[in-house]
C-alpha cells in the first residue's frame, strides 16, 4: 500500500463517484478503478458498494476513510514542517541570556522582532552567566551565547565564531543628592576618595580588573566599601546613598527617581556585545536568528545616553577572535552577567 492508494481512495470516498474522482485526480477512470480494486484486495474488505450511478462507502469504507484522512493530513503537516525546518522558519533556537542582553538598548527589541517574524521558531532564552554560556555553546547545550567580547579568550576559536550585536559604554551611577550629580562634567580625578560599590571580583574578574586599571591609570585608588553581584543591586545601594559605582549605560536605568547616570569624560572604557555559536552548527533557524540579531534595530535611537557620551552603534559583522588582553574594554561585569 502506498500513499497514492490512500489519496485515490479519499477522492472516490469524498465524491462517491469514480468519474468525478478521476477528473479531480487527473487520472484515467479505468486506472483509478483498478487501483481501488487492488486496495480492497490488499485489505480483504469491500470499501464501496457499487450502485448503478456511482458508489457508496461500506461500513468498513467509512471507517477507513476517516483513518485515511487523518493519515494524509499528518503526512501533509510533516511535509510542511520539513520544508519549514529546511527554510529556517520552524524549529528551536536556545540562547543564553543575562543582564548583558536584557539591559541593552537594542537587543531586547531584536529578540522581540525575531519572535514576531518567526512565530513557528521556538526561541528559548535561558538565564545563565556569560562564562557558563560559552561552555554551554561548546557542549551543544545551547545554540548561541550573548556575552561581552572579553570572553573571546575562553571561547575556543576552533569551535566557535562570533558576531557583533551591540555595544555600550560605562557610566557612573550617583545618588541624586551627590555633589557630582549636577557637575558640568566629571573626570576621573574627581572620584578620588569616593566610596565605591564595586562588581564582585570573584564572579567577574576581567570586568573588575578592567575598571581597576582604568582608575589606576588616572591615579585613582577606589575606596571599595562593598562588592555587588549585579548592576541592579549596585544601583539599589547607590540609590540609598551608600556610594557610587560604574554601570553600563541603559535607558532603563535612567528611570530611577534616586539615581542619576553621568559620563566620566576620560574613563574611556567600553565593550562590545557579541553572539557566539558553534562553527559546526548548520541550523537554518539559528542562521536566521543570527541575521536578525545583526540587523539595525528600529528602537536603537529611542533613547540616548547622557550628553557628551554617545556610544557608537555596533557594526553588524563577523569578527575574528582577538585576545581580550589586547583591548581596553569592560568584560563580564558581575555574577549575574557571567
Amino acid at each position: 500500500m502506498e500513499l497514492r492508494h490512500l489519496r485515490y481512495f479519499r477522492a472516490v470516498g469524498r465524491e462517491q463517484h469514480f468519474g468525478r474522482a478521476a477528473k479531480i485526480l487527473h487520472v484515467a477512470q479505468p486506472a483509478l478503478t483498478r487501483q481501488i480494486r487492488h486496495l480492497e484486495e490488499e485489505l480483504g474488505v469491500a470499501l464501496f458498494e457499487r450502485k448503478p450511478r456511482g458508489v457508496q462507502l461500506s461500513a468498513a469504507g467509512r471507517m477507513f476513510l476517516g483513518e485515511s484522512e487523518a493519515i494524509l493530513a499528518h503526512v501533509e503537516r510533516s511535509v510542511e514542517k520539513a520544508r519549514s525546518y529546511a527554510s529556517g522558519h520552524f524549529g528551536t533556537v536556545r540562547v543564553g541570556f543575562s543582564e548583558i542582553a536584557s539591559g541593552h538598548r537594542e537587543i531586547p527589541s531584536k529578540l522581540l522582532a525575531f519572535r514576531l517574524n518567526e512565530p513557528n521558531v521556538t526561541l528559548e532564552l535561558l538565564p545563565m552567566s556569560s562564562q557558563d554560556q560559552i561552555e554551554a555553546v561548546k557542549d551543544a547545550e545551547i545554540d548561541a551565547a550573548i556575552v561581552y567580547d572579553v570572553h573571546q579568550d575562553s571561547a575556543g576559536t576552533q569551535l566557535l565564531q562570533c558576531k557583533d550585536v551591540g555595544d555600550s559604554d560605562i557610566v557612573l551611577a550617583l545618588y541624586k543628592g551627590h555633589p557630582l550629580a549636577n557637575a558640568k562634567q566629571i573626570r576621573m580625578k574627581d572620584l578620588q576618595g569616593e566610596s565605591f560599590l564595586w562588581p564582585f571580583r570573584k564572579g567577574a574578574p576581567s570586568y573588575s580588573d578592567t575598571l581597576m586599571r582604568a582608575c589606576e591609570a588616572h591615579g585613582v585608588i577606589p575606596n571599595i566599601i562593598q562588592e555587588t553581584a549585579t548592576h541592579s543591586i549596585l544601583l539599589s545601594l547607590v540609590g540609598v546613598g551608600m556610594g557610587i559605582g560604574f554601570v553600563e549605560f541603559s535607558e532603563h536605568r535612567c528611570q530611577s527617581s534616586s539615581v542619576v547616570l553621568r559620563p566620566v569624560v576620560d574613563l574611556n572604557v567600553s565593550f562590545k556585545i557579541r553572539v557566539f555559536w558553534r562553527r559546526s552548527d548548520e541550523s537554518v533557524a539559528l542562521s536566521r536568528f543570527l541575521d536578525a540579531m545583526a540587523l539595525p534595530s528600529e528602537s536603537s535611537s529611542a533613547a540616548s545616553p547622557p550628553a557628551s557620551h554617545q556610544p557608537a552603534k555596533a557594526a553588524a559583522r563577523t569578527v575574528p577572535a582577538v585576545p581580550a588582553d589586547q583591548r581596553l574594554r569592560a568584560s563580564d561585569r558581575h555574577a549575574a552577567d557571567r
